[in-house]
């Protein structure tokens, strides 16, 4: 878990657990193998940015959040060790 949230990971696996589907057929519409799916879900690998629509429509979960939340994961785990990153998180503008 990363300052409170989700491993993204762990997300997606909690997401097809709840909807009863199996690894095939998420691993299927993601266009991927169950391996590999199976490797994300445990943290063995990032989930890439054009699987988000098809998961968001899979899962019927919000396609900006899911991607916010995959990014914050991503920047986080990247930078989150250095001395400055909140402040410079801070003064990013939108």
């Amino acid at each position: 878990m990363i300052s409170g949230r989700i491993d993204f990971g762990k997300y997606i696996l909690e997401l097809r657990t709840a909807k009863g589907f199996s690894q095939k057929k998420v691993a299927e519409k993601l266009g991927i193998d169950i391996s590999m799916l199976s490797k994300i879900e445990h943290g063995e690998r990032q989930v890439q940015g054009h699987m988000l629509k098809p998961l968001a429509k899979l899962f019927e979960v919000d396609y900006k959040n899911l991607q916010i939340q995959l990014l914050q994961q991503k920047i986080e785990e990247e930078y989150g060790s250095e001395p400055y990153f909140f402040e410079a998180i801070c003064q990013i503008k939108s």
